[in-house]
Parts: structure tokens; C-alpha cells; sequence
């Protein structure tokens, strides 16, 4: 298998395991891995594409990074990552009852811990929700609304 191949396999793997932990801390590197791969495809001095490997990756670092952070962050109203999720339907998996702080619901797959919209709200395991609002990690829900 020749260098540039491999350098591409090693891109990859760090874009599939970037993907999967969505910490941008792996996108560098991969920007890295492209340089090596092309900087071997092209035929250039081993020493001279590590340096601009490592150049590139720490630029990637130092300015992709925040730049993407910041983006991720702002694509939601209020600018959390879990803003995502208000206006979403959801099941609740445990009751809510928020004088007793408990509440569980499933939304999109993942358990939520959750509170009702208002402290005389109470809801039961299999009612149907609605995220009306997220405080920290925790779902604030009501009764679904007429569409």
C-alpha cells in the first residue's frame, strides 16, 4: 500500500472518530493527515511536509477550531448546545412532578430529566410532551400544542 494511501486511511479514521465524538479537537489532525497524504503524493521531502502538516494542524487549532465551536453554539436560540430540543415531542419515561423534583422523558431517542412548565402540572409515565423550554440539561415541558 503506497504513503499516500495510508495517510488518507489515517485522515479518514480521524474524521470517523471526529464525527463520533464531535469534540473538533480531531479535525485538526485530519487536516494534518490530508497535508501528509498530498505532500507524499507529490513526492515532497518528508521533513518539509511534517512541518507543514504540523503548521496546518495547529492553525486548524488555534483558528478553525473556535471559529466552528462558536458557530456550533450559535445555531441554537439562546446559544446552548441543547436548545435543540425545545419544540420537540417527547414520551415520559418517569412522572413529573416537579414539588418532588422527579421527571424523565424520551426525546429523540435520549432520556431527558424534565420539569413541568407549571409547578401545579403533573405527568404521567406514556403522556405525550412538548420542550417548551431547556434550563441547563433539564427539559421544561407542557402538554402538546394543536399543530
Amino acid at each position: 500500500m503506497s504513503t499516500p494511501v495510508i495517510w488518507l486511511l489515517v485522515a479518514a479514521a480521524l474524521a470517523l472518530a471526529e464525527i463520533v465524538t464531535e469534540s473538533l479537537f480531531l479535525a485538526p489532525l485530519v487536516a494534518g493527515a490530508v497535508v501528509m497524504a498530498l505532500g507524499a503524493l507529490i513526492g515532497a521531502q518528508f521533513v518539509l511536509v511534517v512541518l507543514v502538516a504540523i503548521v496546518v494542524s495547529a492553525m486548524t487549532l488555534l483558528i478553525v477550531r473556535p471559529l466552528l465551536r462558536r458557530e456550533r453554539l450559535d445555531f441554537a436560540v439562546g446559544g446552548t448546545e441543547h436548545d435543540f430540543v425545545i419544540g420537540q415531542h417527547g414520551v415520559v419515561e418517569e412522572h413529573v412532578v416537579n414539588r418532588e423534583a422527579t421527571g424523565v422523558v424520551e426525546i429523540d431517542g435520549e432520556a431527558w430529566t424534565a420539569r413541568a412548565n407549571d409547578d401545579r402540572q403533573t405527568f404521567a409515565p406514556g403522556e405525550a410532551v412538548e420542550v417548551v423550554a431547556v434550563r441547563g440539561a433539564i427539559a421544561v415541558v407542557d402538554r402538546p400544542q394543536p399543530r
